[in-house]
Formats: structure tokens, C-alpha cells, sequence
């Protein structure tokens, strides 16, 4: 099956799962498909965003599209084919609002390879594979402390 447009959630902060997410990302569009890379930096409720540097907001994208940027370039994504986004809001809303305005046929996240004390996807991946329209490829990485 063939991808032509995939949103590609990444957490900068879980640079582990960020690049997982890509990688498989990568693999999946191959020569054709393109990537939209989408971070989902944290709501900050006004009262919080007013005690914060006046540049808190433009650093904190700047640093999330330049963590985007390497990754993918390490993960081999063709730079006229990749696309880098970046929302404030709650992620399971932002991920399946960008899927639906971009149409694409395929979301890609990251999660850890479960431990034998947690089996359960985080809120915001099994959210977004229980709402979303179209498919989801979630892409694992070894949990801490686990064994190959």
C-alpha cells in the first residue's frame, strides 16, 4: 500500500520516540509520499504564558523545527518532500486536525515497546488510534531496562 501524505507526530522533548516516529515515517513514503513532521508544544493557559519570557513562545518553536530538521535529515527524508508543523493545544486534537486539513492517508507516532508492569499506549497514542480516520502506524522503541 502506498502513502502519498503522512502527519508524522513527534515529541522533541522524547527525542527517542521523535526519531522513531520519523524513521518509520521515512520508510513508509519512500520516494513518493511526503511527511508532514508535527509537534504538539505543550497549552499554556494565559495566567502561566504571562510569567514567561517574552520570547519563550518564538524560542521554543524555533528549538522543536530545528530538532525536526535534523532528524529528518538524518533519517534521510528528502527536504522537497518534508514539512515541519508546529501547534499549541492538546495532542490528540492537533495531530487528527492536521491529518484531516492535509487529507493524508496515514498518521505515524512513536511509543515505547511495552514493559511487563505497562501495556497500555500513552492517552495521546491511544487516543489518536481510536479517533482517527485513517490508518495509524505506531512505531516502537525498546521501553528502559528492557531486554532484547
Amino acid at each position: 500500500m502506498s502513502y502519498a501524505t503522512i502527519v508524522a507526530a513527534v515529541d522533541v522533548n522524547v527525542p527517542e520516540l521523535a526519531r522513531a516516529a520519523i524513521a518509520g515515517a521515512a520508510d513508509v513514503a519512500g520516494n513518493q509520499g511526503v511527511v508532514h513532521l508535527l509537534y504538539v508544544r505543550y497549552y499554556l493557559p494565559t495566567r502561566y504564558s504571562e510569567l514567561l519570557d517574552g520570547s519563550f513562545d518564538e524560542n521554543e518553536e524555533r528549538d522543536a523545527l530545528a530538532a525536526m530538521k535534523t532528524w529528518a535529515s538524518e533519517a534521510g527524508l528528502a527536504p522537497d518532500r518534508t514539512h515541519f508543523l508546529t501547534r499549541r493545544g492538546r495532542v490528540r486534537d492537533e495531530v487528527l486536525s492536521e491529518a484531516a486539513r492535509l487529507k493524508a492517508d496515514l498518521v505515524v507516532i512513536g511509543s515505547h515497546q511495552p514493559s511487563l508492569t505497562s501495556k497500555l499506549l500513552g492517552s495521546n497514542a491511544s487516543a489518536i488510534i481510536h479517533q482517527s480516520p485513517v490508518s495509524v502506524l505506531v512505531v516502537r522503541t525498546q521501553a528502559a531496562g528492557l531486554q532484547k
